[in-house]
């Protein structure tokens, strides 16, 4: 549940940054590119959000 709340939450705000940078939020010269592509990647690696919500509603019974 942690996993999938902090890589959800750091992925939103990636996305919020860049959006603020416009632009500049895609150019490889500021870091904004680089942090979105982690928090982008790391919703990915280790289980995707959406096995991690099933595996999450089972341990529940839901």
């Amino acid at each position: 549940m942690a996993k999938l709340k902090a890589t959800e939450t750091a992925k939103r705000a990636a996305l919020e940054g860049m959006q603020m940078m416009g632009g500049y939020g895609c150019a490889t010269e500021y870091d904004m590119e680089r942090h979105l592509r982690t928090a982008v990647v790391s919703t990915v690696y280790g289980g995707t959000s959406e096995i991690q919500r099933e595996i999450i509603g089972k341990s529940y019974g839901l």
